[in-house]
């Protein structure tokens, strides 16, 4: 009989075992390809995170960030609310800080949740989302689940609790591009993380469950119940009181609008500091590929030397002038124009336009285009003649001048003035004056002065150069930026000595060390002397010149005009004490069919003056008006305007001027031109 019961319940017994051992085979199989196939645990990835790098303007406040697809900007625990921490625990993880990684309680919850209602939700800890995000997908599969757990079990016996929930904080998605609770802070509420109170990190906990159903920019209302919710768990996990959760949601929340975290402020300056960090910062990251994954995903920290009120000012003055214009074969708006304005003394950029409309052309007009200077190049020319002895009183005879069989340049409205300064040849834009200047000292002089003031675009040798006389009328083989002229300028605005030009001050790195800096070097390339005495004839191009428009300045100030053939470039390149700035009206397309757009608008060099001028005006306006200081070495002498020479007892009283001289270049000679009283 009881071999009989042994039998009965044996077979039952074996089937049962065997079942047992098909579904234990089956799950060690099935841990076995969770685990095979589970990427590897690296603590690099989890520390390694793309993050948003930030600029700094001239005063050390943040302008704007850059980042990739990511925007992500990492915050220390200790600099997150109190609040936020508990309102995060309360709603995704209650039993954060006393389990192992994986909660056995969530786990059962989530089970009965699958078994009652088909939903695969819940379950998941803190660290588990953290692991889930970092290396794994968002699938919803029992494996990934599985390797979830394995994971999160792992980042537990590494890492503290803390630095498990400050991963994760800099860890998760909010929507809008932000990833971690600052730059979600940022994108929603416009403040630091650390500024946020109660209701608002309510609502930030509330979005990550599902960043696009809790969107407050498309549905507020639901946003909002998502937060009173996140309150709710606060209250029964014991943080805040129902008074406080109570008020908490009847706090106003301020939403920032979605349009304006998008823009981007100063575009054309941003991407003049970043095509200077890809030069810069290949040493320090190996390449420029490095260079813009340490600018888009590295949490660089960059500062810049843009002063923000500057570039407000030089967006108005540039773009509220254009004309409406026309539209190119290209589909861009002509004419264009472009503006910069740096500091002399430093090279720092203070302020730059590149254009009428960077999301039309990102083409950066004030660093990129090579333009024809046309008689802004003159002051290049009048600079060597000084530095080799001339003065502003020195004459040439400004008459109709013959070269290669035909007459040569022409003076505007074909005007000529005879016996003349080289100060009223320079006010007055003469083109004889400046060509007869620069046969006389050699264009290879000029381009060897041109060159050390910073002028790089110069071609000295080749079937086309410019080594030519054509290059007193700024004619050159390819032209110059106004970036560059600018810098040249402030040579003379800076009593000779040359800076380089910059956007970029410092760059730290996401740990806040420095990894670049500007250095500032000055090298003498005119004397002080050269430099005042051409900074003064200069400041008469305003007060009595060609750019007199100009003059709106209000206060001492040089500069000079430039125009080319057929108005296809119109400049005004001018400085005062502390500030130099360029401004260039043109059109892209540098064929002849292109210079009618300046040409139907009626567009000349005093246009961009007087453009240079409303801009200096009002950038200026809480600096004291400063005068250009005068070194010594120079004397004083009034001479005769049409010798140059001392005044003699038949010289005109009308022809007696008083200039400066270089110590040492003054005439001792007397008037040879007013020898008797019939001249």
């Amino acid at each position: 009989m009881a071999k009989k019961t042994r039998r009965k319940y044996l077979i039952p017994f074996s089937v049962f075992v065997v079942f047992v051992l098909l579904v234990a085979g089956m799950l060690t199989g099935f841990l076995v390809s969770c685990v095979r196939t589970m990427p590897p645990f690296d603590p690099v990835i989890l520390a390694e995170t793309n993050m948003t790098s930030t600029i700094y303007d001239a005063d050390g406040n943040i302008f704007t960030r850059l980042h990739a697809e990511e925007n992500r900007l990492p915050v220390d625990l200790d600099k997150t609310p109190q609040e936020l921490q508990q309102a995060f625990i309360a709603t995704e993880d209650i039993r954060f800080y006393r389990h192992f990684g994986v909660d056995p309680r969530a786990i059962a919850r989530a089970l009965w949740r699958i078994v009652t209602r088909q939903s695969f939700e819940g379950g998941s800890t803190i660290t588990q989302q953290l692991v889930k995000n970092a290396f794994l997908t968002q699938e919803q599969t029992w494996k990934r689940k599985v390797q979830e757990a394995i994971l999160a079990l792992q980042v537990e016996r590494r890492y503290t609790k803390n630095q498990i929930l400050e991963m994760y904080f800099n860890e998760i998605y909010f929507g809008r591009g932000a990833y971690g609770v600052q730059a979600a802070s940022r994108t929603y509420f416009s403040k630091d993380v650390s500024e946020l109170n109660l209701a608002e990190s309510a609502f930030i906990a509330g979005i990550t469950k599902n960043p696009s159903l809790y969107s407050p920019f498309e549905a507020f209302e639901t946003a909002k119940s998502r937060q009173e919710l996140v309150l709710d768990n606060m209250v029964r996990a014991g943080y805040i009181s129902a008074e406080t959760a109570s008020s908490a949601k009847q706090y106003p929340l301020e939403i920032k609008s979605a349009q304006t975290d998008i823009q981007r402020p100063a575009p054309y300056f941003i991407d003049y500091v970043i095509s200077t960090l890809v030069e810069e910062l290949v040493p320090v990251y190996g390449s420029e590929r490095g260079v813009y994954d340490a600018i888009y995903r590295g949490g660089l920290q960059i500062y810049t030397t843009l002063d923000p009120s500057m570039q407000r000012v030089a967006e108005k003055s540039l773009l509220e002038s254009l004309p409406d214009g026309e539209t190119d074969e290209n589909g861009i708006t002509q004419p264009q124009g472009a503006l910069i304005a740096l500091d002399p003394h430093t090279g720092y950029v203070k302020a730059l336009v590149g254009g009428r409309d960077w999301a039309q052309t990102k083409f950066n007009r004030a660093v990129q285009a090579i333009r024809q200077p046309g008689s802004a190049f003159k002051p290049f020319v009048y600079t060597t003649a000084l530095a080799q002895g001339w003065s502003p009183a020195s004459v040439l005879d400004d008459a109709p001048t013959v070269y290669s069989g035909k007459e040569w340049p022409s003076n505007h409205n074909h005007i000529f003035r005879g016996l003349t300064t080289l100060r009223t040849g320079i006010e007055e834009s003469i083109n004889v004056m400046a060509v007869k200047l620069a046969q006389h000292i050699g264009p290879a002089n000029i381009i060897d002065t041109a060159e050390k003031m910073g002028i790089t675009s110069l071609v000295k040798s080749g079937a086309k150069n410019d080594v030519q006389l054509a290059l007193a009328l700024g004619g050159m083989t390819d032209g110059v930026s106004p970036l560059e002229i600018a810098a040249a300028y402030g040579v003379l605005a800076n009593g000779g000595s040359k800076v380089q030009p910059s956007p970029v001050i410092t760059v730290k790195d996401s740990k806040d060390e420095v990894v670049w800096e500007h250095e500032l070097v000055s090298e003498r390339v005119l004397s002080p002397q050269v430099s005042f005495v051409m900074t003064d004839m200069l400041r008469g191009v305003i007060t009595r010149g060609t750019g007199s428009s100009a003059g709106v300045i209000g206060r001492p100030a040089a500069g000079k005009t430039g125009t080319t053939t057929g108005n296809n470039d119109v400049w005004f390149v001018g400085y005062t004490p502390n500030l130099t700035a360029a401004v260039w009206i043109g059109s892209d397309a540098q064929k002849e069919g292109a210079r009618t757009f300046l040409s139907r608008h009626n567009i000349g060099s005093g246009f961009p003056a007087r453009i240079w001028g409303q801009f200096m005006q009002e950038a200026l306006a809480d600096y004291p008006v400063q005068n250009f200081t005068q070194p010594g070495g120079l004397v004083r002498a009034t001479v005769c305007n049409k010798s140059g020479l001392l005044p003699g007892n038949l010289c005109p009283a009308e022809n007696l001027v008083t200039d400066y001289f270089i110590q040492g270049t003054q005439p001792l000679a007397t008037c040879d031109v007013h020898v008797s009283a019939t001249v």
